[in-house]
């Protein structure tokens, strides 16, 4: 995925996968009347498998102890040797289920951070450069090294928002000194900490409650000196109050961080989420390369010169 990024240094204004088959088991003692073929014609035992038939030994091939040295020739019919399982090891039939009951499942954690994070996996990637460029952009805006805030919001949803921010954040952390944090104000659709294959909460949801302090719910990362705090609470019921505290929680955070970037989702699905930039350092929006002439692009640029926020840029996405 490339990027662009685009950048204001004035003001700004609104615009435009069978059963497995198993050895047999040892039948019991059959009755005086049951006998055990000495065919060779006697049927297989046959067991469905994906690749075709499966089959068991027949009693062609039991194999019978010798007869001990005084038994007679013609032993009796009640002194018949018991048949034993031959020796050729089993075919095991694998097996993969498919769910139809049409359950939702929550997705685990990896076990690492997501494969589009290409400037955390192959920092010399091109599209890596491309984040250094966006990195030394933003760094440019400011006169002094005082703590930052960043916010990123989007006019729609799949703009890559997530992804950009993540990639930032581990350009900053990577090649700047100081400390970096990624804060998920995404409640309703919450992804830094999933592809940073972190816990998915306590989160700032926990923190803005007052149930959890900062220093708990903050996470350690792969990349040094970059941490997350991830959304915690329960997407389906975002908790009230984040236009008043939000901006409390950046004053809080400037003291512990040299950047602070917050992910805020799509804007309009949080308006008090919204409502909390300006107390960020800047805003930046984040759009398809094909978006940026549509109305909604133009609409979010003039609702955030509206509310009080900074709007310093944007950045493109293709791929």
């Amino acid at each position: 995925m490339s990027r662009m990024f685009s950048a204001w240094n004035g003001p700004t204004t609104g615009g435009g996968g069978g059963a497995p088959s198993v050895p047999w088991a040892a039948p019991r003692p059959a009755p005086a009347d049951d006998f055990i073929p000495a065919t060779d014609d006697a049927p297989f035992v046959e067991v469905g498998a994906p690749g075709g038939a499966v089959f068991s030994p027949g009693p062609a091939v039991v194999k019978f102890p010798p007869l001990p040295a005084t038994a007679k020739a013609e032993p009796a019919a009640d002194a018949r040797p018991f048949p034993r399982l031959a020796t050729d090891t089993p075919r095991y039939l694998s097996v993969s289920f498919h769910d139809l009951s049409g359950r939702v499942r929550a997705p685990e954690p990896s076990e690492g951070p997501d494969a589009a994070l290409v400037a955390f996996h192959h920092p010399d990637h091109p599209v890596s450069g491309e984040y250094r460029v966006l990195r030394d952009e933003v760094k440019a805006q400011f006169a002094d090294h005082a703590p930052r805030v960043l916010f990123f919001t989007a006019a729609a949803g799949e703009s890559g928002t997530t992804t950009v921010a993540l990639n930032l954040a581990v350009t900053l952390a990577r090649e700047t000194p100081g400390r970096v944090l990624i804060a998920d104000a995404n409640i309703t659709r919450p992804g830094v900490a999933r592809m940073m294959g972190l816990k998915a909460a306590p989160g700032l949801v926990e923190v803005l409650g007052h149930t959890v302090p900062l220093a708990w719910a903050a996470q350690a990362t792969a990349v040094p000196n970059l941490q997350v705090l991830a959304a915690g609470g329960n997407p389906a019921a975002p908790p009230p109050g984040i236009a008043d505290d939000l901006p409390k929680l950046t004053e809080q955070l400037r003291q512990w961080y040299d950047w602070v970037l917050i992910d805020a989702g799509v804007w309009g699905v949080l308006p008090d989420r919204d409502a909390a930039c300006p107390a960020a350092d800047a805003v930046y929006l984040v759009a398809r390369e094909a978006a940026v002439d549509r109305t909604e692009f133009a609409g979010l640029r003039g609702w955030v010169k509206e509310l009080g926020g900074l709007l310093r840029g944007y950045v493109t996405t293709r791929g």
